[in-house]
């Protein structure tokens, strides 16, 4: 008996596939960003609390590489991390950390020529990060006078983004934070979800007891009535 051919695809499971692998390769490559997005709403609460400061649009500058030295205002004096998408800036940055060398950016003020220490940042993406502005933060200086600052950097034709940096300290609060909200959100979908699995479970582990408790019934029943058959008969003699 030869087995029949499997039926052909049908044309909605081919687009369904097709849009299946499509979404795929969006999320593979805009990972970075749904990280940040997905941690942004966390962000939230402690904002509303004051307990993290937010940043704004405005604050978020994007500093064209294609004509150094690029000047750029800073209106106020804080840190400030950059943020840069670009794989040769991401992979200059690991090797200068690597080789301890000196960061790729040099910060100096206007006026005065004096620079302005920059370091290398050495670690990857983490959820808090500002989704706002493309990839992760690989540098970090902090401005004490606001002025204009010019800025000298490797030539691409790339941006990198200058984000003020209010979450470099604060740590603890925002994985608090991140523990606190999650807890809170997981426990109505234990609930709904977790609750009832947990009372299948129990009524399938005590089925397999009264089973096993049934079968071990079962077998010594069976091996009483064994020993019974075998056990031997004595007849009476008259006298």
């Amino acid at each position: 008996m030869t087995t029949p051919p499997p039926p052909p695809p049908k044309l909605r499971n081919i687009a369904l596939g097709i849009l299946v692998a499509v979404l795929v390769v969006l999320l593979l490559c805009s990972a970075s960003s749904a990280v940040k997005w997905a941690g942004a709403p966390f962000l939230v609460v402690p904002r509303i609390l004051g307990i993290l400061e937010s940043v704004r649009s405005d604050e978020i500058v994007a500093v064209p590489m294609a004509a150094p030295p690029t000047s750029v205002a800073f209106p106020q004096a804080e840190v400030y991390a950059v943020y840069t998408a670009d794989l040769s800036l991401l992979e200059i940055t690991s090797q200068l950390i690597e080789s301890d060398s000196l960061p790729w950016l040099v910060v100096q003020r206007a006026a005065t020529g004096e620079s302005i220490p920059v370091e290398l940042v050495d670690r990857g993406l983490l959820p808090y990060d500002e989704p706002r502005a493309p990839g992760r933060p690989v540098l970090r200086f902090e401005i004490v006078e606001p002025g204009t600052y010019a800025m000298t950097h490797p030539r691409r034709e790339v941006a990198f983004y200058l984000v003020p940096d209010r979450t470099t300290g604060q740590e603890a609060v925002i994985v608090a934070s991140y523990v606190i909200q999650l807890t809170l959100l997981a426990f109505p979908l234990f609930l709904v979800f977790g609750r009832p699995w947990l009372d299948r479970r129990r009524r399938w582990q005590a089925h397999q007891r009264e089973r096993r408790t049934a079968s071990g019934l079962a077998l010594r029943q069976a091996a009483e009535r064994r020993a019974r058959s075998h056990r031997p008969t004595y007849r009476r003699r008259d006298p």
